[in-house]
């Protein structure tokens, strides 16, 4: 990936670039140094860095997104969010806002969680089906299933 001392030191100081840290968030941001680097690496474009990104954090989300609101639709969430956190990065204003004195994970929910929220609050809201439409569903005069050539040639 090839990030440097530098870079990682140069995103620290762009947080608080007048503030000194105390020693409580010194040895935060030291456990977070492999996480430092994977973010400066995105922020430099490295597409290891972001495969590696997504390839740690996408299984966190997906837990994290169906504990809090189970729905069929939370990989399609994450991949949008994914695609919106790399274009947020490329402005400006993405993986750059991140402390490393805050775990990286807890982060990417909160921003995951936001995208989220603020995508149901835009949402129109659907007229619910008539109870006559939903009873039909439970009516079915013969079983339907799938059929599959390769199953259905095997005796």
């Amino acid at each position: 990936m090839g990030v440097s001392i530098d870079a990682c030191v140069a995103h620290v100081r762009a947080l608080e670039p007048d503030a000194g840290f105390s020693v409580f968030e010194v040895d935060t941001i030291r456990a977070s140094v492999l996480d430092l680097a994977l973010v400066v690496g995105c922020v430099q474009h490295a597409p290891q860095a972001w495969s590696e990104l997504r390839l740690q954090h996408t299984w966190r989300l997906r837990e994290a997104i169906n504990t809090w609101s189970p729905t069929r639709d939370g990989g399609l969430k994450i991949e949008r969010f994914w695609s919106d956190l790399q274009a947020a990065t490329d402005r400006g204003d993405g993986l750059q806002a991140w402390d490393p004195r805050r775990p990286l994970s807890r982060w990417l929910a909160d921003l995951l969680f936001g995208q989220v929220q603020s995508s149901h609050e835009l949402a129109p809201t659907h007229r619910a089906a008539p109870a006559r439409a939903l009873e039909s569903l439970d009516i079915v005069e013969e079983p339907r299933t799938l059929r599959f050539p390769l199953i259905a040639a095997v005796p």
